[in-house]
């Protein structure tokens, strides 16, 4: 069982840096995926009218929405995630599950890495663990670095039990050591909860505080430098 203590540590310890570490690991998860080759294949005015709309959507977000379906039909991955996220969150239009499903495969078909994490959460929030933990499991064999982690997550998500701690640690080994941010703190506090055996704890406090500090510096200013940023889809 695990300690109460640790369980209570290790929350306080995470208290206010969830929304920097969520932004760090999707800045890190795109930067170690294929958008940025993906956009530069898209021809220049296919990328200047994604811009274009992006630029617009606060004050029309219709129009922007036209423009992104439009690309979307065109062929362009990024617009097709985009389009999928809107879908998926109900932003301009109404939710719909089929609709997001369809735009994150047509994305994964042409080529997107990056689509395939949003359709794993898309497939994990409607209760499709099965299908999710396959695709994940299909990437993470390709060596996307990503999937490891959002495969150990969801696993982890459906069990705790010391098991499942022990099956997913070579995924989040796998993240932490290619330089995940969310994988090192997960990693970390498994250690601490005593998941591994109670001899790792003290090993599981000092990686804590160790990636607790990077998160903290990254939350001050100096956040990861990504090469060729793009616009976030959706």
């Amino acid at each position: 069982m695990a300690c109460k203590l640790c369980a209570w540590l290790c929350r306080w310890l995470c208290a206010g840096l969830a929304d920097s570490l969520l932004k760090r690991s999707g800045d890190w998860e795109r930067a170690h995926s294929n958008d940025y080759a993906l956009w530069l294949e898209a021809p220049v005015e296919t990328r200047e009218r994604a811009e274009a709309a992006l630029a617009i959507f606060d004050a029309d977000p219709e129009t922007a929405l036209r423009t992104f379906l439009d690309l979307a039909e065109s062929g362009m991955p990024w617009a097709m995630e985009a389009v999928a996220g809107y879908y998926e969150r109900g932003t301009v239009v109404a939710a719909d599950f089929g609709q997001a499903q369809d735009q994150y495969r047509r994305a994964i078909e042409a080529g997107s890495w990056a689509a395939t994490i949003g359709y794993a959460k898309l497939l994990a929030r409607h209760g499709h663990f099965d299908t999710c933990d396959t695709l994940l499991r299909d990437c993470a064999e390709q060596d996307f670095v990503p999937a490891c982690f959002w495969l150990a997550w969801y696993r982890l998500k459906r069990s705790r039990s010391a098991a499942t701690c022990r099956e997913v640690r070579p995924l989040l080994e796998r993240a932490a050591d290619a330089g995940h941010p969310a994988a090192e703190i997960v990693l970390a506090r498994l250690k601490l909860l005593g998941k591994f055996g109670f001899r790792e704890i003290p090993a599981g406090l000092r990686q804590l505080s160790r990636a607790m500090d990077r998160s903290r510096a990254d939350a001050s200013g100096r956040h990861i430098a990504l090469e060729g940023r793009i616009p976030a889809a959706g």
